[in-house]
C-alpha cells in the first residue's frame, strides 16, 4: 500500500513539472522592473440635446440612446422652434433599422419627404442602403458607398439623380460636393458634437430641403464665424454668434453629452 502511495505522489509532482508554464522572456534581464504602461482612457461623449440659446423649449436635436449609447432610440429635430419632427428607431438583427418620422406640431412647409426609412448595415455597422417609403409605397432607394478606409464617400439619393462626395484627411472631411455645391473645411482642434453619431443621414423635411440630421463627418469642429466654450475633454459646450460691431450675443447653441468610457 506505502508503495502505491508513494509511486502516486511521484507521479504526481512529475505531471505538475511538466506541466508548469515557461517563463516569459519580455527582453528584459531587471526582474525586479514592475513599471506597465498605462494607457489614458479614451473619453467618448455621446451628444443627447442642442438647445438654442440654452432654452429647453426650443430644442434644436435631442437623442435617446440605449444604457451602453450603442443605438439611438428615438430623435426629436427642429431648428429652434421646438419639438418639430420625430424619429423613432427600431432596431431588427444586427443589420436593420427602422426609422418612422412623424410630426409633434405644424409648421408651415414642415412636411416630411418620407413616412418610413429601412436602414440596411453593412458588415462594419454603417448604412449601406435606405428604402424610403410613403404609405408603404418605395419612393426611393439611397446608397452609401465608402472608401478603404471605411470613410463614406458618396451618397447617392433623389432616384440616383443627385450624388454627395466627401474628400477625407484622417477623421475629418476637407473637401466635398453636397446638393451639387462645394465645399472646402477649415478646422478647429475642438471636438465636433456629432463625432460619436454613427449615422450620416438626411432630415427628410422639405423645409429645410432635407439637411442633414446627423454629420459625424468630423472630428473637428468646422471654423466658423463664432466663439466656442469648451469642456475639459475638449467637446463644444457652447457655439455663441455675436454682432461684430457690439460684441454682444445675438444668439448660441448649446450642447450636452453623455459620457461613457472605452
Amino acid at each position: 500500500m506505502k508503495k502505491i502511495l508513494y509511486l502516486s505522489i511521484f507521479l504526481l509532482s512529475v505531471l505538475m513539472i511538466s506541466c508548469k508554464p515557461d517563463p516569459i522572456d519580455n527582453g528584459d534581464d531587471d526582474t525586479n522592473n514592475t513599471d506597465t504602461i498605462q494607457e489614458e482612457p479614451l473619453v467618448r461623449k455621446y451628444l443627447t440635446k442642442q438647445l438654442l440659446n440654452d432654452d429647453p423649449e426650443k430644442i434644436m436635436l435631442s437623442i435617446d440612446w440605449n444604457e451602453d449609447c450603442s443605438q439611438i432610440k428615438n430623435v426629436k429635430y427642429s431648428m429652434g422652434y421646438g419639438s418639430t419632427a420625430n424619429y423613432k428607431f427600431t432596431y431588427y438583427d444586427y443589420d436593420s433599422i427602422k426609422v418612422d418620422i412623424s410630426m409633434l406640431n405644424e409648421l408651415p412647409n414642415w412636411t416630411p419627404y418620407y413616412d418610413v426609412m429601412i436602414i440596411i448595415l453593412n458588415e462594419e455597422k454603417n448604412i449601406d442602403k435606405i428604402y424610403c417609403y410613403v404609405n408603404n409605397v418605395l419612393q426611393d432607394i439611397e446608397k452609401y458607398v465608402y472608401n478603404e478606409n471605411g470613410k463614406l464617400q458618396e451618397r447617392i439619393y433623389w432616384n440616383d439623380e443627385h450624388k454627395d462626395k466627401f474628400e477625407w484627411t484622417g477623421d475629418n472631411v476637407t473637401e466635398a460636393v453636397i446638393d451639387e455645391k462645394e465645399y472646402s473645411y477649415e478646422l478647429t482642434d475642438f471636438i465636433h458634437p456629432h463625432y460619436t453619431i454613427p449615422f450620416y443621414m438626411s432630415d427628410q423635411i422639405f423645409e429645410t430641403g432635407g439637411r442633414p440630421l446627423f454629420t459625424p463627418l468630423w472630428k473637428n469642429m468646422i471654423k466658423d464665424y463664432c466663439n466656442y466654450e469648451i469642456d475639459e475633454d475638449n467637446y463644444i459646450v457652447k457655439k455663441i454668434y455675436k454682432d461684430n460691431a457690439t460684441d454682444t450675443v445675438q444668439l448660441f447653441y448649446s450642447y450636452y453629452y453623455i459620457t461613457s468610457n472605452e
